[in-house]
């Protein structure tokens, strides 16, 4: 498992995104958004993981190696999806992966440690609701774990 090598996992999850998407964007992403799974997978808590300088803090550590994000994402990383009125305000579900990122973190930021809550409310944003509340619930299931999972939803059959 990567989260035990954090630069590796950022590395890694930037390169397979390019093997879908070419554009540099997409790969920034993916690897913002495993430095933020990894950071859970460290213990790092949910208010670090959202906090403006998570991005320049663990840039410090060297997860991102030598290779800065794209500015479109630093600004996601650094608060842009933290708004109160959600849709409203401007935040929205279409596939553009700025879009679908920020979509997600607004989600998890909103979700007040409910799963079920950010879940409902990443598909609630219309638009490419499986994506959002698959992107929602990779990290916060790395956050609030297996446990808190809504029982209903364990068994599939």
């Amino acid at each position: 498992f990567f989260h035990r090598y954090p630069s590796d996992a950022v590395f890694y999850a930037g390169k397979s995104a390019l093997l879908t998407h070419g554009d540099r964007k997409a790969s920034d992403a993916c690897r913002y958004y495993a430095a933020l799974i990894c950071a859970a997978f460290h213990g790092f808590k949910k208010d670090k993981l959202l906090n403006k300088k998570f991005y320049k803090n663990v840039s410090r550590l060297g997860w991102f190696g030598n290779d800065p994000l794209h500015q479109e994402i630093i600004n996601i990383a650094e608060g842009s999806f933290k708004k109160r009125k959600g849709y409203d305000d401007g935040i929205r579900a279409g596939g553009y992966v700025i879009k679908a990122l920020e979509a997600a973190l607004w989600a998890f930021w909103s979700d007040k440690e409910s799963f079920e809550k950010g879940v409902l409310l990443a598909v609630n944003l219309g638009d490419d609701t499986d994506t959002i509340a698959a992107i929602y619930g990779q990290l916060a299931g790395a956050v609030y774990g297996y446990d808190r999972l809504p029982s209903e939803w364990e068994d599939i059959n």
